[in-house]
């Protein structure tokens, strides 16, 4: 099998692949020949980013919130080889304990912790020999940041949730990527110039002198997906943030 080709007759499906780093995994799975499905919960942003695509793509609007409908989703879905799990928002959680309601910290679990929860439970059994799961954290579960417990509880809970899976769905493999700062959709609801201000303040801090790229984090999940020999880690893909 060439490298090119190396996905060729198997299906990922990346929930979130409607933007992000959900996206540029689904973009370089399906240039390796996979059939690629991306799910997310905007049918308008899944139809702008499926036109992108040259190889076969589908689409699917699921919200992973809603436990009914991530286990229709799978049931329908029948047999695949990777499940790629990039979906989450940010704009629930932060703030320091003591002052975060507790609808805001709800949230943020109900999103980021238990929807993969749901997706991994009601698509590993589908999953083909020589299959994947992939899950998504970030660098707040292995650096203290004050005003992001919550997020760093979630990203934790994840990571440990992947260990343990790794061995519970043996021999489907399960591993987590650990993105730290990056450029992607996730800050578009910040002002573009303070946006910019940010990315530039904060690159030089960075051992890499850069905020990374959607593509960065992706390329790293791409290695976990064909991978055979890889299983129960978590990737840093940070830029060195979390040694500074």
């Amino acid at each position: 099998m060439s490298i090119k080709n190396s996905l060729q007759g198997q299906h990922v499906i990346v929930i979130g692949g409607g933007s992000g780093i959900g996206l540029a995994a689904a973009q370089r799975a399906s240039a390796l020949g996979a059939e690629v499905t991306i799910v997310g919960r905007s049918a308008d942003r899944l139809e702008k980013a499926a036109e992108g695509f040259e190889g076969e793509i589908r689409t699917a609007v699921l919200d992973l919130r809603i436990e009914e409908d991530v286990q229709a989703f799978f049931i329908e879905t029948g047999a695949f080889d990777h499940l790629v799990i990039t979906a989450g928002e940010m704009k629930h959680g932060l703030g320091k304990v003591v002052e975060l309601d507790t609808f805001s910290a709800k949230e943020q679990f109900e999103s980021r912790f238990w929807g993969p929860y749901l997706a991994v439970r009601y698509g590993a059994a589908a999953i083909r020999e020589g299959g994947s799961i992939t899950l998504t954290t970030g660098f707040f579960g292995d650096k203290t940041v004050p005003g992001a417990a919550v997020p760093s509880a979630v990203h934790g809970a994840l990571e440990t949730l992947g260990r343990t899976l790794a061995v519970e769905l043996a021999p489907v493999r399960v591993n987590v990527v650990s993105p730290g700062y990056t450029d992607t959709p996730l800050h578009d609801g910040m002002p573009a110039e303070q946006k910019r201000a940010w990315f530039e303040q904060t690159a030089p801090t960075l051992p890499v002198r850069r905020i990374g790229s959607a593509d960065d984090i992706a390329g790293a999940i791409l290695f976990l997906v064909e991978n055979g020999n890889t299983t129960g880690i978590t990737l840093t893909v940070d830029g060195g943030a979390r040694l500074v």
